[in-house]
């Protein structure tokens, strides 16, 4: 049985609109199951200073903890946590990886800090987490 190009056409687009019509509804569907990010703050403070006895370097630790507000401690453990450096251009560049350890705590060792400097903890965020920053820590300039 032959059948003619129009109504295979015709066919064609009804087979079409409705394929549309059931990936549309699936694709709304795993939308709507979708989980919104939970949300986390990133807190920073720097430790006092000191200026190392045989070299000319201020050494300070920077330490930060990682939050979450409605997660047990124990989530955000592991996650990847950046240094940023504000450049004397007012740029912000990465200066260290670090990993949160228990219970969200992170710590980084940053040397010569003679002229001082602006440092930012970042968290980027995953598939669970929302995306935070700390606020800005500022290291002030070594006097002698």
């Amino acid at each position: 049985m032959f059948v003619s190009k129009a109504l295979a056409a015709k066919a064609g687009a009804v087979v079409a609109t409705l394929a549309i019509g059931v990936t549309g509804v699936t694709a709304a569907a795993s939308a709507s199951t979708a989980k919104p990010k939970t949300g986390t703050e990133l807190t920073a403070k720097a430790g006092p200073g000191h200026v190392r006895k045989h070299s000319p370097h201020f050494v300070d630790s920077i330490t930060g903890q990682l939050t979450s507000t409605s997660t047990p401690a124990g989530d955000v453990t592991g996650a990847r946590i950046v240094l940023k450096r504000e450049t004397k251009k007012g740029h912000w560049v990465v200066e260290q990886f670090g990993r949160t350890g228990r219970f969200g705590k992170v710590r980084f060792r940053v040397r010569g800090l003679k002229h001082g400097a602006t440092f930012e903890l970042v968290f980027r965020g995953n598939k669970n987490f929302s995306r935070s920053h700390s606020a800005p820590i500022v290291i002030a300039p070594v006097t002698k």
